[in-house]
């Protein structure tokens, strides 16, 4: 009788234990997944910021520049868009469009005053 006793409870231990291994490594892999996502993200966002970065430099050098061009940082493409701001002068509206190999991508939109030093970026 304790034979089967002893059966009994490692058929029934054994899944259990199981179930749970699976669980944990399910977690596991998605806690893995969400980390990465959130690196990419955050990684595209400072990319991005390189690219206003860029755009700023353009403008520091030439302060009538406008126009389109598209930067390319490692595995980053980055679509620039520079307009200028109607009926104020000295001051541009940057668009910019950031897509990386995920397919991840990041759009915004800043207005640069080059009426004051140093320039001032503001959100849209």
């Amino acid at each position: 009788m304790k034979g089967y006793m002893a059966l009994t409870v490692v058929l029934l231990i054994i899944p259990l234990l199981l179930l749970a291994g699976i669980d944990s490594v399910y977690n596991n892999l998605t806690s893995l997944l969400v980390g990465k996502m959130n690196y990419d993200s955050q990684k595209l966002e400072i990319n991005t910021e390189t690219c206003l970065e860029e755009s700023i430099y353009r403008i520091k050098r030439n302060p009538n520049y406008t126009g389109e061009y598209t930067l390319t940082i490692g595995e980053l493409n980055c679509t620039v868009n520079i307009q200028d701001k109607d009926g104020f002068a000295g001051e541009k509206f940057i668009n910019i469009s950031s897509t990386d190999v995920n397919g991840i991508s990041v759009e915004i939109t800043k207005e640069l005053n080059t009426n004051v030093n140093p320039y001032t970026v503001k959100n849209i």
